[in-house]
């Protein structure tokens, strides 16, 4: 992949070089296998690479151009440019459908796990301030009461507040990547 500048528009573009129409979506695993060495082998899908490219970089909302590259010969069909596009569409659809099931996913794992957290919170808080009676020796109230049952409270609550606040932060980045790339314009070019 490689990114260029057009001097003609403020669009940056992203290349995705492919040998054919559906390597687009799909590779074959066995391709270093069969192939000739002198050529390419892809190794990802290039919407895979597409979206890591957008995902890899901060701004993700400035205007971009998506240009596929393929060998002149898989252009004679006068029809891959909108097929290509189309699918991209679709195959961004369909993605964040599923980014979406598995942020809901999390987020009801969160308020799950929420409830035992609680539960293991309240506990920890009884049992510190129980070993903080100023009758306990000071030694039993450093270790327990300052020490133990309050890390017992803190970790309690530290997975569900994760779940529910910072574990869907990848998938948000991913979704607003996803709606950027539906909505990009895509070229497609011969490889030079």
């Amino acid at each position: 992949m490689s990114t260029t500048t057009s001097t003609t528009d403020v669009r940056e573009e992203i290349v995705v070089h492919l040998g054919t129409p559906e390597e687009l979506f799909v590779v074959d695993p066995l391709a270093p296998l069969s192939a000739p060495a002198t050529d390419r082998v892809r190794a990802t899908p290039g919407v895979d690479e597409l979206l890591g490219e957008l995902l890899g970089r901060s701004g993700v909302r400035r205007k971009r151009r998506v240009v596929l590259t393929l060998p002149a010969a898989a252009l004679a069909d006068s029809d891959v440019s909108g097929r290509l596009e189309s699918g991209l569409r679709r195959w961004c659809t369909a993605r964040i459908e599923r980014v979406e099931r598995e942020s809901r996913a999390l987020w009801r794992q969160g308020v799950w796990s929420l409830r035992t957290g609680l539960l293991l919170f309240v506990v920890g808080l009884v049992l510190s301030s129980d070993f903080l009676d100023p009758e306990m020796p000071q030694v039993l109230q450093d270790l327990l009461g300052n020490g133990v049952f309050s890390v017992i409270a803190w970790i309690g609550l530290w997975y569900p507040l994760d779940l529910l606040f910072f574990a869907r932060s990848p998938a948000k980045r991913e979704m607003r990547a996803l709606d950027v790339l539906a909505t990009t314009p895509v070229e497609v070019r011969a490889r030079p």
